[in-house]
């Protein structure tokens, strides 16, 4: 039975991304903006969209000019000029610089490509020059409701902050979208064979050319079965508060190798470490952060969850679904026009866990994650304690997310929302 493959359509239009908002406002006031993220997640095609003229360095043609004289090379324009897949020729972004320094009109050069340069040390001329928007798979937001709207957090205080769509899914409905993840290649397969076909092309190139791209003159562990057997770690511990030590284990490496293909996975933005969230107020808290892939469908893929296997497995269930809903407040997050921080909370000894914790300003909301239709106050314990030791006007919100079909409060501030309010209702068309 086909459960997950063929959730976008395989020959349809643009469909319109939390980012573009971004980029266009950034493109209005910058003179250049790089969008950075995992391979494969749209970054060019989003790109396109707001530039008239492209050089594609990966095509030697283009590459060679821009090798025998950058600057003049982005010169022509017309602009915003995208300059993408950068790393075939790096020279190109200290022509950009110096454009940049000679002429600050915004809105002339878009950046794409490798996130290699958070491993170049002491190279990098883009600090200062560029603003950085950073694009992930699709969310729920962009697939079903309106990609335009603002953050969630920009609207934190409105009323219709959460919308229920008319019809949300269940629980299995829900499995199934966590399955399927974001990544729109593997989101417009038409069945599960084209499905898995895609997801192991992607891997095969994510532990073999892109690990020899980023360990290229590093002296970086270059391994690719070893480095798969991390990814696949991680994947078998996403959305858990792991230490480093538990990862490298679970993979079968010692630390310096394990350590260095954590750096590189987090330079590749497949991995997300969330921090653990401390207080003055609240004693004895973890300081270890809590683990997730960046994608629920390859987190599944990865760690061969199906989902008849998810069905019946509480915890891999529970694994996915906090997977797939912090990736969707992850861009709720780093879309806001206020700087919002996403963080987890556990004491030492487990008596107190909350899945995400969003600092924004003074101000904190809370979050947990519940397979359950129907949420409890015992669901929300935790936001209860959380609530009663911030001072009032600190805290700002308790929410159980739930796989039901119902919005209402649970205690004092704090409410069960489903899940799918956090794409709320559609009001305009996606397709461009």
């Amino acid at each position: 039975m086909n459960e997950v493959a063929g959730t976008l359509p395989a020959h349809g239009g643009y469909i319109a991304r939390i980012a573009d908002r971004t980029l266009a406002a950034d493109l209005a006031s910058w003179p250049s903006v790089m969008i950075t993220g995992p391979r494969a997640v749209g970054k060019t095609t989003t790109a396109l969209r707001h530039a008239p003229a492209v050089l594609r360095l990966d095509r030697p043609e283009d590459a060679s000019i821009v090798r025998d004289d950058p600057d003049a090379a982005i010169a022509v324009g017309p602009f915003p000029l995208l300059l993408d897949e950068w790393q075939h020729t790096p020279e190109v972004l200290g022509a950009v610089k110096r454009a940049a320094d000679a002429d600050g009109h915004p809105g002339r050069y878009i950046v794409t490509g490798s996130a290699r340069n958070d491993l170049i040390a002491g190279a990098w001329p883009g600090t200062g020059r560029f603003l950085d928007i950073q694009m992930w798979p699709f969310t729920g937001r962009e697939m079903f409701g309106d990609a335009n709207r603002p953050s969630l957090f920009d609207r934190w205080d409105s009323a219709d902050r959460f919308e229920v769509p008319a019809d949300p899914p269940d629980v299995l409905g829900y499995l199934r979208l966590a399955l399927a993840g974001g990544f729109p290649g593997a989101l417009r397969a038409t069945d599960d064979r084209q499905r898995e076909r895609w997801m192991r092309s992607f891997v095969n190139v994510t532990t073999t050319r892109d690990l020899e791209e980023f360990a290229v003159g590093r002296g970086r562990p270059r391994s690719p079965n070893r480095f798969r057997r991390y990814l696949q770690a991680y994947a078998l511990h996403t959305a858990g508060v792991v230490p480093d030590s538990a990862l490298i284990e679970a993979a079968d490496l010692d630390r310096k190798t394990g350590l260095g293909y954590h750096g590189i996975l987090d330079a590749q933005r497949l991995i997300v470490d969330m921090p653990a969230w401390r207080s003055n107020r609240l004693r004895r808290l973890t300081s270890t952060p809590k683990r997730y892939l960046c994608d629920s469908g390859l987190a599944a893929w990865l760690a061969q969850v199906d989902f008849d296997s998810a069905r019946r497995d509480a915890d891999a269930r529970g694994r996915l679904l906090d997977t797939y809903v912090a990736a969707q407040l992850r861009v709720e997050a780093e879309s806001a026009d206020v700087p919002v921080y996403l963080h987890h909370l556990r004491s030492q000894r487990g008596e107190h866990e909350i899945d995400l914790v969003a600092e924004f300003g003074f101000r904190v909301a809370a979050f947990e994650i519940k397979s359950s239709s129907a949420p409890s106050v015992k669901d929300a314990r935790h936001l209860i304690w959380l609530r009663d030791n911030l001072p009032p006007e600190q805290f700002a919100g308790g929410v159980v997310l739930h796989t039901g079909r119902h919005r209402r409060w649970i205690d004092r501030d704090i409410e069960a929302v489903p899940i799918a309010a956090l794409w709320g209702r559609r009001r305009t068309s996606d397709s461009v």
